[in-house]
């Protein structure tokens, strides 16, 4: 699709009182927000809807967009819930504290229905891991800052101003 995200975002006037935004397009040419309101919006409201859908589009890709490839090429998906980045920052710490002793250390990746084990027997191979999961949320965050401080706010003004 040739339209690019600024040429995507707007809101139109569908009804009476009712109100649909747009922003942005997937990589499937799919808006990225598509969201119909029962009011006429302020900005502020506007601005809400977006920055919150990017927050959720954040937030998913941070919890299961993670693959870590071990040494020997082989690809594990891993689930970077609360919970586990706290068990990964655990058991990293730990094993730096103890220069290793707390090794090895098992961590199940992968789906409940496809489970992917794998077993960190040294610090380096520990320390890897952890900083390319850090490394991975960190840049997620920067595309979803990125693009927040990308948006051009005014291709809603017209509406609300009216």
């Amino acid at each position: 699709m040739s339209q690019n995200n600024e040429e995507f975002n707007c809101i139109q006037k569908i009804g009476r009182n009712r109100y649909q935004i747009f922003y942005g397009l997937d990589e499937e040419g799919i808006s990225k927000v598509n969201e119909v309101v029962e009011y006429k919006p302020t900005l502020a409201e506007i601005k809400e809807i977006i920055l919150n859908a990017i927050n959720r589009r954040v937030d998913k890709a941070i919890l299961s967009d993670f693959v870590w490839e071990n040494g020997d090429r082989i690809r594990y998906n891993v689930w970077l819930s609360t919970e586990n980045q706290f068990n990964y920052k655990s058991a990293f710490d730990l094993a730096v504290q103890t220069n290793g002793a707390t090794l090895p250390v098992t961590f199940k990746f992968g789906t409940t229905e496809e489970p992917q084990y794998y077993t960190f027997t040294t610090l380096e191979e520990l320390q890897g891991f952890y900083f390319q999961a850090i490394q991975f949320i960190q840049s997620t965050y920067q595309r979803g800052w990125a693009e927040k401080d990308g948006i051009n706010w005014s291709d809603y003004e017209h509406v609300v101003e009216l």
